[in-house]
């Protein structure tokens, strides 16, 4: 949600940077909807936490139907009941006690948030892809760059059917190829790509899928990285064909050449994010304000922990802050 929330900050910076006013108002008019995008996507958060709670697929977890899935496997019980050897009925209620612990509320507690915060994420980027349709309609009708966020905030759900299509209850589903591969890019959950793509590959496979559960979100995250850092970024292909400004690289992304601008900005942005994070860290590290992981060696830990000196943190006054957490400037740090 941090990622989320920063793509139009990041837009601002670089449009900033790069003295591109009308870049700029486009930026400033999706912040500006930012109160309205968290409240459709708070719902969609309430609405995803329940569903998982009560045993019921949430809206973006595209792999599998749990509902439909549990529904069937009670299914099958009744059928076993009904004509199943002795053996085969304990065998069932054996492992019929295990699915049902691992679909607990209390037990999914951790998939259940993650799924819920992917939705909000998700409804927030959405969102400012509607609030950027409106702005760009209301430059093209020629409205003054001043007045550009009002008109934008009265017309956006103008563009609703654009960026969302209406799925289960009433609920709004991101579809737009462009919001989509944002929310993938947010959720570290986006499809690897050359030499990585490997990984997903492994996964398929099930006696290696144990080994490889994970390895999409490492990838992803460390292309994010890549991109908030200098000489980096341009090893990534993302980064390489929004500079271009090619529309049919940009196509690749759900990028239309009318937002290509405004993509351009977040690539640039991102850099000077990272370039600032990078002449921070310096600094507070030469002023001994900031580590890193701990000493390898045993006395230097000792040392540390004798005086209260955490790793990953920064030093605001008199107290240790983490940054371990924080991706992806944590990485970048």
């Amino acid at each position: 949600n941090l990622i989320a929330t920063l793509r139009p900050f990041q837009a601002y910076i670089g449009a900033w940077a790069g003295g591109n006013k009308e870049e700029m108002v486009v930026a400033a008019s999706m912040i500006n909807s930012l109160r309205a995008a968290f409240a459709e996507g708070m719902d969609m958060f309430r609405y995803n936490w329940d569903a998982g709670v009560h045993r019921q697929t949430q809206t973006y977890d595209i792999r599998y139907d749990l509902g439909e899935d549990m529904r069937q496997w009670k299914q099958i019980g009744e059928t076993i009941q009904n004509i199943g050897t002795p053996g085969e009925k304990r065998a069932y209620a054996a492992i019929d006690k295990v699915a049902d612990f691992n679909n607990n509320p209390w037990v999914r507690y951790s998939t259940n948030a993650m799924g819920a915060g992917d939705a909000l994420a998700r409804t927030v980027i959405g969102r400012m892809e509607m609030r950027q349709r409106a702005v760009r309609q209301a430059i093209k009708d020629r409205v003054d760059l001043d007045d550009v966020t009002a008109i934008a905030r009265k017309t956006e759900e103008n563009f609703r059917k654009e960026i969302f299509k209406e799925g289960k209850d009433g609920k709004w589903v991101v579809h737009d190829k462009g919001a989509m591969m944002a929310g993938d890019e947010a959720a570290m959950t986006r499809n690897l790509e050359g030499a990585a793509r490997a990984f997903d590959d492994l996964n398929e496979i099930p006696l290696l899928r144990a080994f490889f559960p994970f390895a999409r979100t490492g990838v992803n995250a460390l292309n994010l990285t890549f991109e908030h850092v200098p000489g980096l970024a341009r090893t990534q292909r993302k980064f390489r064909d929004i500079l271009s400004g090619d529309p049919e690289r940009l196509a690749q992304w759900g990028i239309r050449p009318e937002d290509a601008a405004n993509a351009r900005a977040m690539a640039e942005g991102r850099l000077a994010m990272g370039k600032a994070i990078g002449t921070m860290t310096a600094l507070w590290t030469l002023s001994g304000n900031m580590t890193g992981d701990y000493p390898y060696d045993k006395e230097g830990r000792d040392l540390w922990k004798l005086n209260n000196i955490p790793p990953y943190s920064i030093k605001v006054g008199d107290t240790w802050i983490s940054y371990r957490n924080i991706e992806p400037f944590n990485t970048v740090a």
